[in-house]
Protein backbone atom coordinates (compact mmCIF):
# COMPACT_ATOMS: atom_id res chain seq x y z
CA UNK A 1 0.00 0.00 0.00
CA UNK A 2 1.53 3.07 -1.17
CA UNK A 3 2.13 5.58 2.27
CA UNK A 4 0.88 9.10 2.19
CA UNK A 5 4.19 11.16 3.34
CA UNK A 6 2.49 14.56 4.31
CA UNK A 7 -0.43 12.61 6.83
CA UNK A 8 -2.67 14.89 8.62
CA UNK A 9 -1.04 13.20 12.05
CA UNK A 10 2.21 14.19 10.79
CA UNK A 11 1.49 17.81 9.98
CA UNK A 12 -0.37 18.34 13.45
CA UNK A 13 2.39 16.82 15.24
CA UNK A 14 4.84 19.34 13.68
CA UNK A 15 2.66 22.32 14.57
CA UNK A 16 2.41 21.58 17.93
CA UNK A 17 6.24 20.36 18.43
CA UNK A 18 6.72 24.12 16.20
CA UNK A 19 4.97 25.99 19.02
CA UNK A 20 6.64 24.31 21.64
CA UNK A 21 10.29 25.20 20.43
CA UNK A 22 9.15 29.09 19.65
CA UNK A 23 7.74 29.33 23.39
CA UNK A 24 10.91 27.55 24.76
CA UNK A 25 12.97 30.02 23.14
CA UNK A 26 11.43 33.34 24.32
CA UNK A 27 12.36 33.19 28.43
CA UNK A 28 10.37 36.01 29.30
CA UNK A 29 7.54 35.16 27.52
CA UNK A 30 7.63 31.87 29.30
CA UNK A 31 4.72 33.01 31.78
CA UNK A 32 2.18 34.44 29.38
CA UNK A 33 2.26 31.50 27.12
CA UNK A 34 2.65 28.41 29.20
CA UNK A 35 -1.14 28.53 29.72
CA UNK A 36 -1.54 28.25 26.03
CA UNK A 37 1.22 25.62 25.24
CA UNK A 38 -1.21 23.59 28.34
CA UNK A 39 -3.89 24.19 25.89
CA UNK A 40 -1.76 23.04 22.56
CA UNK A 41 -0.87 19.81 24.12
CA UNK A 42 -3.99 19.07 25.66
CA UNK A 43 -5.83 19.80 21.81
CA UNK A 44 -2.98 17.17 20.16
CA UNK A 45 -3.66 14.80 22.51
CA UNK A 46 -7.53 14.98 22.37
CA UNK A 47 -6.98 14.82 18.47
CA UNK A 48 -4.46 11.58 18.55
CA UNK A 49 -7.25 9.87 20.69
CA UNK A 50 -10.44 10.87 18.50
CA UNK A 51 -8.46 9.73 15.31
CA UNK A 52 -6.58 6.53 17.03
CA UNK A 53 -10.32 5.77 18.09
CA UNK A 54 -11.19 6.28 14.61
CA UNK A 55 -8.70 3.84 12.78
CA UNK A 56 -9.18 1.49 15.75
CA UNK A 57 -13.24 1.18 14.67
CA UNK A 58 -12.01 1.07 11.20
CA UNK A 59 -9.42 -1.68 11.51
CA UNK A 60 -11.58 -4.12 13.94
CA UNK A 61 -14.05 -3.72 11.02
CA UNK A 62 -11.67 -5.01 8.47
CA UNK A 63 -10.66 -7.67 10.53
CA UNK A 64 -14.39 -8.68 11.02
CA UNK A 65 -15.59 -8.30 7.83
CA UNK A 66 -12.43 -10.12 6.56
CA UNK A 67 -12.94 -13.44 9.20
CA UNK A 68 -15.93 -13.72 7.42
CA UNK A 69 -14.35 -13.90 3.92
CA UNK A 70 -12.18 -16.59 5.50
CA UNK A 71 -15.43 -18.64 6.55
CA UNK A 72 -16.82 -18.80 2.99
CA UNK A 73 -19.31 -15.56 3.70
CA UNK A 74 -19.09 -13.04 1.18
CA UNK A 75 -22.44 -11.31 1.94
CA UNK A 76 -20.89 -8.48 3.36
CA UNK A 77 -18.70 -5.74 2.28
CA UNK A 78 -16.43 -3.33 4.14
CA UNK A 79 -17.54 0.20 3.57
CA UNK A 80 -14.84 2.97 4.77
CA UNK A 81 -15.70 6.80 4.11
CA UNK A 82 -12.52 7.76 3.80
CA UNK A 83 -9.93 7.81 1.13
CA UNK A 84 -6.56 7.04 3.06
CA UNK A 85 -4.60 3.57 3.26
CA UNK A 86 -7.01 2.00 5.28
CA UNK A 87 -9.51 3.04 2.23
CA UNK A 88 -7.32 1.35 0.00
CA UNK A 89 -7.28 -1.66 2.17
CA UNK A 90 -10.72 -2.24 2.38
CA UNK A 91 -11.32 -1.89 -1.28
CA UNK A 92 -8.91 -4.34 -2.23
CA UNK A 93 -9.79 -6.88 0.51
CA UNK A 94 -13.65 -6.31 -1.29
CA UNK A 95 -12.42 -6.65 -4.87
CA UNK A 96 -10.46 -10.28 -3.72
CA UNK A 97 -13.61 -11.08 -1.94
CA UNK A 98 -15.91 -10.53 -4.89
CA UNK A 99 -13.32 -12.34 -7.24
CA UNK A 100 -12.76 -15.42 -4.67
CA UNK A 101 -16.72 -15.80 -4.51
CA UNK A 102 -16.95 -15.62 -8.59
CA UNK A 103 -14.43 -18.37 -8.48
CA UNK A 104 -16.03 -20.37 -5.37
CA UNK A 105 -19.36 -20.29 -7.70
CA UNK A 106 -17.53 -21.45 -11.13
CA UNK A 107 -15.58 -24.31 -9.26
CA UNK A 108 -19.10 -25.26 -7.78
CA UNK A 109 -21.10 -25.21 -11.24
CA UNK A 110 -18.56 -27.51 -12.78
CA UNK A 111 -18.54 -29.78 -9.35
CA UNK A 112 -22.56 -30.20 -10.55
CA UNK A 113 -21.60 -30.93 -13.93
CA UNK A 114 -19.12 -33.22 -13.12
CA UNK A 115 -21.17 -35.19 -10.44
CA UNK A 116 -24.75 -35.02 -13.12
CA UNK A 117 -22.33 -36.64 -15.59
CA UNK A 118 -21.05 -39.07 -12.93
CA UNK A 119 -24.27 -40.63 -11.73
CA UNK A 120 -25.80 -40.54 -15.15
CA UNK A 121 -23.25 -42.93 -15.95
CA UNK A 122 -24.14 -47.21 -16.42
CA UNK A 123 -20.58 -47.19 -15.95
CA UNK A 124 -19.52 -47.80 -12.25
CA UNK A 125 -16.69 -44.96 -11.25
CA UNK A 126 -14.61 -45.94 -8.05
CA UNK A 127 -11.83 -43.94 -6.95
CA UNK A 128 -9.29 -45.08 -4.65
CA UNK A 129 -6.50 -42.72 -2.86
CA UNK A 130 -2.73 -44.69 -2.80
CA UNK A 131 -3.63 -46.65 0.26
CA UNK A 132 -6.42 -48.46 -1.70
CA UNK A 133 -8.97 -46.64 0.68
CA UNK A 134 -12.18 -45.93 -1.46
CA UNK A 135 -12.58 -41.86 -1.18
CA UNK A 136 -15.70 -41.63 -4.18
CA UNK A 137 -18.27 -43.45 -6.06
CA UNK A 138 -20.80 -43.17 -7.98
CA UNK A 139 -24.77 -44.65 -7.78
CA UNK A 140 -24.14 -47.27 -10.47
CA UNK A 141 -21.46 -48.89 -8.23
CA UNK A 142 -24.32 -49.35 -5.50
CA UNK A 143 -26.76 -51.09 -7.97
CA UNK A 144 -23.59 -53.12 -9.91
CA UNK A 145 -22.45 -54.62 -6.21
CA UNK A 146 -25.48 -54.11 -4.57
CA UNK A 147 -23.69 -52.33 -1.71
CA UNK A 148 -24.90 -48.60 -0.18
CA UNK A 149 -22.76 -45.94 -1.10
CA UNK A 150 -22.59 -45.25 2.79
CA UNK A 151 -20.26 -48.04 3.60
CA UNK A 152 -18.11 -48.16 0.57
CA UNK A 153 -16.63 -44.67 1.06
CA UNK A 154 -13.97 -44.14 3.48
CA UNK A 155 -13.47 -48.15 3.64
CA UNK A 156 -10.59 -50.38 1.86
CA UNK A 157 -11.41 -51.76 -1.03
CA UNK A 158 -10.86 -55.48 -0.27
CA UNK A 159 -12.80 -54.68 2.94
CA UNK A 160 -16.33 -53.82 1.10
CA UNK A 161 -15.66 -55.61 -2.35
CA UNK A 162 -14.19 -58.78 -1.42
CA UNK A 163 -12.95 -59.61 -4.69
CA UNK A 164 -8.82 -60.25 -5.27
CA UNK A 165 -9.03 -59.75 -8.93
CA UNK A 166 -10.57 -56.42 -8.87
CA UNK A 167 -7.95 -55.73 -6.07
CA UNK A 168 -4.74 -56.86 -7.69
CA UNK A 169 -5.81 -54.70 -10.41
CA UNK A 170 -5.66 -51.77 -8.49
CA UNK A 171 -2.49 -53.03 -6.28
CA UNK A 172 -0.82 -52.91 -10.11
CA UNK A 173 -1.50 -49.25 -11.30
CA UNK A 174 -0.76 -48.10 -7.90
CA UNK A 175 2.73 -49.36 -8.00
CA UNK A 176 3.26 -48.97 -11.68
CA UNK A 177 1.15 -45.91 -12.60
CA UNK A 178 0.22 -47.50 -15.90
CA UNK A 179 -3.29 -48.02 -17.14
CA UNK A 180 -4.91 -51.71 -16.74
CA UNK A 181 -7.94 -53.59 -18.94
CA UNK A 182 -9.17 -56.61 -18.57
CA UNK A 183 -12.77 -58.62 -18.42
CA UNK A 184 -13.51 -60.73 -15.29
CA UNK A 185 -16.27 -63.01 -14.30
CA UNK A 186 -17.04 -61.90 -10.79
CA UNK A 187 -18.82 -64.91 -8.59
CA UNK A 188 -18.97 -62.33 -5.56
CA UNK A 189 -20.49 -60.01 -4.27
CA UNK A 190 -22.58 -60.77 -7.83
CA UNK A 191 -22.63 -63.10 -10.35
CA UNK A 192 -21.65 -61.16 -13.44
CA UNK A 193 -19.28 -60.43 -15.90
CA UNK A 194 -17.90 -57.12 -16.05
CA UNK A 195 -14.94 -54.70 -17.94
CA UNK A 196 -12.73 -53.21 -16.08
CA UNK A 197 -10.61 -50.33 -16.94
CA UNK A 198 -7.98 -48.69 -14.23
CA UNK A 199 -6.17 -45.92 -14.83
CA UNK A 200 -3.54 -44.19 -12.45
CA UNK A 201 -4.35 -40.79 -10.58
CA UNK A 202 -1.18 -38.18 -11.04
CA UNK A 203 0.43 -35.89 -8.11
CA UNK A 204 3.16 -33.74 -8.66
CA UNK A 205 4.81 -36.72 -6.13
CA UNK A 206 3.56 -39.31 -8.41
CA UNK A 207 0.74 -41.62 -8.07
CA UNK A 208 -1.59 -40.70 -5.63
CA UNK A 209 -4.64 -43.04 -6.40
CA UNK A 210 -6.86 -45.31 -9.26
CA UNK A 211 -9.80 -45.05 -11.07
CA UNK A 212 -11.52 -47.76 -11.42
CA UNK A 213 -14.45 -47.90 -14.76
CA UNK A 214 -16.63 -51.15 -14.24
CA UNK A 215 -18.90 -51.81 -16.85
CA UNK A 216 -21.07 -54.72 -16.60
CA UNK A 217 -21.29 -56.69 -20.02
CA UNK A 218 -23.00 -59.31 -18.45
CA UNK A 219 -26.07 -59.21 -20.83
CA UNK A 220 -23.55 -58.67 -23.75
CA UNK A 221 -21.88 -60.94 -23.31
CA UNK A 222 -25.79 -63.28 -23.04
CA UNK A 223 -26.53 -61.46 -26.52
CA UNK A 224 -23.65 -62.94 -27.50
CA UNK A 225 -24.13 -66.46 -26.55
CA UNK A 226 -27.97 -66.44 -27.78
CA UNK A 227 -26.59 -65.25 -31.02
CA UNK A 228 -24.15 -68.31 -31.35
CA UNK A 229 -26.75 -70.24 -30.40
CA UNK A 230 -29.27 -69.20 -32.64
CA UNK A 231 -27.03 -69.54 -35.17
CA UNK A 232 -25.87 -73.28 -34.54
CA UNK A 233 -29.63 -74.27 -33.83
CA UNK A 234 -30.87 -72.70 -37.39
CA UNK A 235 -27.93 -74.29 -39.13
CA UNK A 236 -28.44 -77.87 -37.47
CA UNK A 237 -32.48 -77.24 -38.12
CA UNK A 238 -31.66 -76.80 -41.96
CA UNK A 239 -29.19 -79.05 -42.35
CA UNK A 240 -31.14 -82.10 -41.09
CA UNK A 241 -34.24 -81.71 -43.05
CA UNK A 242 -31.50 -80.80 -46.33
CA UNK A 243 -29.32 -83.90 -45.62
CA UNK A 244 -32.63 -86.29 -46.09
CA UNK A 245 -33.27 -84.45 -49.07
CA UNK A 246 -30.31 -84.69 -50.38
CA UNK A 247 -29.83 -88.37 -49.54
CA UNK A 248 -33.06 -89.24 -51.10
CA UNK A 249 -32.58 -87.53 -54.42
CA UNK A 250 -29.21 -89.04 -54.90
CA UNK A 251 -30.59 -92.29 -53.98
CA UNK A 252 -33.44 -91.97 -56.92
CA UNK A 253 -30.93 -90.43 -59.11
CA UNK A 254 -29.10 -93.56 -58.91
CA UNK A 255 -31.78 -95.87 -60.32
CA UNK A 256 -34.37 -95.58 -57.11
CA UNK A 257 -36.45 -93.48 -59.33
CA UNK A 258 -37.75 -96.72 -61.57
CA UNK A 259 -37.56 -98.52 -58.36
CA UNK A 260 -42.20 -98.63 -58.18
CA UNK A 261 -42.11 -99.65 -55.02
CA UNK A 262 -40.52 -97.25 -53.14
CA UNK A 263 -39.70 -93.72 -55.41
CA UNK A 264 -43.30 -92.97 -54.45
CA UNK A 265 -42.58 -93.41 -50.55
CA UNK A 266 -38.91 -91.55 -51.12
CA UNK A 267 -40.74 -88.90 -52.74
CA UNK A 268 -42.89 -88.45 -49.58
CA UNK A 269 -40.12 -88.38 -47.13
CA UNK A 270 -38.23 -85.71 -49.65
CA UNK A 271 -42.03 -83.58 -49.71
CA UNK A 272 -42.34 -84.10 -45.69
CA UNK A 273 -38.59 -82.50 -45.15
CA UNK A 274 -39.67 -79.34 -47.60
CA UNK A 275 -42.64 -78.66 -45.17
CA UNK A 276 -40.56 -78.80 -42.36
CA UNK A 277 -38.09 -76.50 -44.25
CA UNK A 278 -40.75 -74.31 -45.11
CA UNK A 279 -42.47 -74.31 -42.09
CA UNK A 280 -38.87 -73.43 -40.04
CA UNK A 281 -38.33 -70.41 -42.46
CA UNK A 282 -41.96 -69.15 -41.63
CA UNK A 283 -41.26 -69.43 -38.04
CA UNK A 284 -38.17 -67.74 -38.39
CA UNK A 285 -39.55 -64.46 -40.45
CA UNK A 286 -42.33 -64.22 -38.07
CA UNK A 287 -40.49 -64.42 -34.92
CA UNK A 288 -37.99 -61.83 -36.60
CA UNK A 289 -40.72 -59.46 -37.46
CA UNK A 290 -42.44 -60.01 -33.85
CA UNK A 291 -38.60 -59.39 -32.47
CA UNK A 292 -38.50 -56.11 -34.27
CA UNK A 293 -41.46 -54.63 -32.40
CA UNK A 294 -42.06 -52.54 -35.52
CA UNK A 295 -45.41 -54.73 -35.94
CA UNK A 296 -48.66 -53.35 -35.91
CA UNK A 297 -51.36 -55.11 -34.15
CA UNK A 298 -54.85 -55.08 -36.36
CA UNK A 299 -56.79 -55.34 -33.22
CA UNK A 300 -60.93 -55.81 -32.91
CA UNK A 301 -63.29 -56.77 -30.90
CA UNK A 302 -64.58 -60.67 -30.66
CA UNK A 303 -65.84 -63.48 -28.93
CA UNK A 304 -63.00 -65.93 -27.69
CA UNK A 305 -64.65 -69.13 -26.97
CA UNK A 306 -65.63 -68.76 -31.02
CA UNK A 307 -62.21 -68.41 -32.17
CA UNK A 308 -60.74 -71.23 -29.31
CA UNK A 309 -63.52 -73.85 -31.57
CA UNK A 310 -61.90 -72.56 -34.90
CA UNK A 311 -58.86 -73.12 -33.93
CA UNK A 312 -59.99 -76.63 -32.50
CA UNK A 313 -61.74 -78.10 -35.59
CA UNK A 314 -58.00 -77.31 -37.16
CA UNK A 315 -57.19 -80.71 -34.99
CA UNK A 316 -59.64 -82.72 -35.53
CA UNK A 317 -57.91 -85.28 -37.28
CA UNK A 318 -54.64 -84.86 -35.08
CA UNK A 319 -57.18 -85.10 -32.03
CA UNK A 320 -58.43 -88.68 -33.32
CA UNK A 321 -55.50 -90.10 -34.33
CA UNK A 322 -53.89 -89.48 -31.08
CA UNK A 323 -57.30 -90.32 -28.95
CA UNK A 324 -57.23 -87.36 -27.39
CA UNK A 325 -59.89 -85.60 -25.57
CA UNK A 326 -60.03 -81.59 -25.66
CA UNK A 327 -62.57 -79.10 -23.80
CA UNK A 328 -63.54 -75.68 -24.57
CA UNK A 329 -64.59 -74.43 -20.92
CA UNK A 330 -64.15 -70.33 -22.13
CA UNK A 331 -67.51 -68.77 -21.12
CA UNK A 332 -69.39 -68.19 -24.27
CA UNK A 333 -70.05 -64.26 -23.68
CA UNK A 334 -65.75 -64.19 -23.26
CA UNK A 335 -65.08 -60.88 -25.42
CA UNK A 336 -61.65 -59.92 -25.88
CA UNK A 337 -60.03 -56.94 -28.18
CA UNK A 338 -56.77 -58.11 -29.55
CA UNK A 339 -55.16 -58.92 -32.97
CA UNK A 340 -57.57 -61.85 -34.19
CA UNK A 341 -55.04 -63.56 -36.40
CA UNK A 342 -51.91 -63.43 -33.64
CA UNK A 343 -54.22 -64.76 -31.30
CA UNK A 344 -55.47 -67.81 -33.11
CA UNK A 345 -51.74 -68.74 -33.18
CA UNK A 346 -50.88 -68.31 -29.86
CA UNK A 347 -53.55 -70.97 -29.48
CA UNK A 348 -52.37 -73.13 -32.34
CA UNK A 349 -49.12 -73.14 -30.75
CA UNK A 350 -50.08 -74.08 -27.33
CA UNK A 351 -52.81 -76.53 -28.72
CA UNK A 352 -50.33 -78.57 -31.11
CA UNK A 353 -47.85 -78.39 -28.00
CA UNK A 354 -50.64 -80.22 -25.85
CA UNK A 355 -51.53 -82.72 -28.29
CA UNK A 356 -47.95 -83.69 -29.66
CA UNK A 357 -46.57 -84.11 -25.68
CA UNK A 358 -49.54 -85.32 -24.41
CA UNK A 359 -50.43 -89.71 -23.48
CA UNK A 360 -52.52 -91.72 -25.31
CA UNK A 361 -56.02 -91.54 -24.00
CA UNK A 362 -54.82 -87.90 -22.74
CA UNK A 363 -56.72 -84.79 -22.16
CA UNK A 364 -56.73 -81.21 -22.86
CA UNK A 365 -58.96 -78.20 -21.20
CA UNK A 366 -58.83 -75.00 -21.72
CA UNK A 367 -60.61 -72.63 -19.54
CA UNK A 368 -60.19 -68.68 -18.27
CA UNK A 369 -60.29 -67.22 -14.68
CA UNK A 370 -60.39 -63.00 -14.30
CA UNK A 371 -57.51 -61.68 -12.97
CA UNK A 372 -57.77 -57.36 -12.18
CA UNK A 373 -58.24 -55.73 -15.09
CA UNK A 374 -56.91 -58.78 -17.09
CA UNK A 375 -57.98 -62.32 -18.01
CA UNK A 376 -55.80 -65.11 -17.81
CA UNK A 377 -56.35 -68.11 -20.37
CA UNK A 378 -54.98 -71.97 -19.66
CA UNK A 379 -54.48 -74.40 -22.01
CA UNK A 380 -53.95 -77.02 -19.59
CA UNK A 381 -52.59 -81.21 -20.80
CA UNK A 382 -52.25 -84.17 -19.07
CA UNK A 383 -48.95 -84.79 -21.04
CA UNK A 384 -45.65 -85.50 -19.88
CA UNK A 385 -44.77 -82.90 -18.43
CA UNK A 386 -41.47 -80.27 -17.78
CA UNK A 387 -38.57 -80.81 -15.69
CA UNK A 388 -38.22 -78.35 -13.21
CA UNK A 389 -34.54 -77.33 -14.26
CA UNK A 390 -36.55 -76.53 -17.80
CA UNK A 391 -39.20 -74.24 -16.98
CA UNK A 392 -37.21 -71.15 -16.73
CA UNK A 393 -35.62 -72.05 -20.55
CA UNK A 394 -38.89 -73.20 -21.92
CA UNK A 395 -40.31 -70.01 -23.66
CA UNK A 396 -36.63 -68.97 -25.50
CA UNK A 397 -36.16 -69.67 -29.22
CA UNK A 398 -35.45 -73.30 -29.87
CA UNK A 399 -35.27 -74.60 -26.86
CA UNK A 400 -36.49 -78.16 -26.60
CA UNK A 401 -36.84 -80.26 -23.01
CA UNK A 402 -36.83 -83.67 -25.53
CA UNK A 403 -34.97 -82.01 -28.51
CA UNK A 404 -35.22 -85.99 -30.22
CA UNK A 405 -38.57 -86.34 -29.84
CA UNK A 406 -39.65 -83.13 -30.53
CA UNK A 407 -38.19 -83.05 -33.64
CA UNK A 408 -39.80 -86.13 -34.64
CA UNK A 409 -43.03 -84.74 -33.91
CA UNK A 410 -41.79 -82.11 -36.67
CA UNK A 411 -41.71 -79.10 -34.02
CA UNK A 412 -39.06 -76.26 -35.05
CA UNK A 413 -38.67 -74.81 -31.28
CA UNK A 414 -39.79 -71.78 -32.15
CA UNK A 415 -43.82 -72.18 -31.32
CA UNK A 416 -43.53 -70.96 -27.53
CA UNK A 417 -40.84 -68.35 -28.23
CA UNK A 418 -43.97 -67.06 -30.93
CA UNK A 419 -46.43 -66.92 -28.22
CA UNK A 420 -44.34 -65.10 -25.69
CA UNK A 421 -43.81 -61.82 -28.05
CA UNK A 422 -47.89 -61.82 -29.68
CA UNK A 423 -49.09 -61.90 -25.82
CA UNK A 424 -46.31 -59.19 -24.75
CA UNK A 425 -47.04 -57.16 -28.00
CA UNK A 426 -51.07 -57.26 -26.45
CA UNK A 427 -49.63 -55.87 -23.01
CA UNK A 428 -49.90 -59.10 -21.62
CA UNK A 429 -47.67 -62.10 -19.70
CA UNK A 430 -46.82 -66.03 -20.29
CA UNK A 431 -46.44 -68.55 -18.03
CA UNK A 432 -46.01 -72.30 -17.18
CA UNK A 433 -46.80 -74.69 -14.30
CA UNK A 434 -45.92 -78.33 -14.82
CA UNK A 435 -44.90 -81.69 -12.76
CA UNK A 436 -42.59 -83.89 -14.69
CA UNK A 437 -45.27 -87.19 -15.48
CA UNK A 438 -48.14 -85.33 -14.17
CA UNK A 439 -48.75 -82.83 -17.48
CA UNK A 440 -48.74 -78.80 -17.50
CA UNK A 441 -49.98 -75.46 -17.84
CA UNK A 442 -49.40 -72.67 -20.12
CA UNK A 443 -50.85 -70.02 -19.35
CA UNK A 444 -51.61 -66.29 -20.96
CA UNK A 445 -52.94 -63.06 -19.82
CA UNK A 446 -54.61 -60.56 -22.01
CA UNK A 447 -56.25 -56.97 -20.90
CA UNK A 448 -60.20 -57.20 -20.35
CA UNK A 449 -62.13 -55.25 -23.07
CA UNK A 450 -64.07 -52.02 -21.66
Amino acid sequence: MKIKKHSFIFRLTFSYVFIILISFGSAYLFHAILPGLFIALGLAFLSSLLLTRDMTLKVHKIVRISDSFSKGDFSHKIFLDSKDELGELASTLNSMAQNLEDKIHEIEIKNQHLVAILESMVEGIIVVDKASRIVSVNSSVEKIFNIPKKDLEGKVFLEVIRNNDISDIISKVLKKGEFTSCELTLMWPVQKIFQINASPIFKKEGVSGCLLVVHDITEIRKLETMRRDFVANVSHELKTPLTSIKGFVETLLEGALEDKENNRHFLKIIQEHGERLNKLVDDLLSLSHLESKEILLEKDIFNLRQQVEKVIMGFKEQLKKRNVDIKNEIPANSLINADKDKIEGVFTNLIDNAIKFNREKGAIRIYSQQEGDKIKIIVEDSGVGIPEKDIPRIFERFYRVDKARSRDLGGTGLGLSIVKHIVELHGGNVGVESVEGLGSKFWFTLPNTH
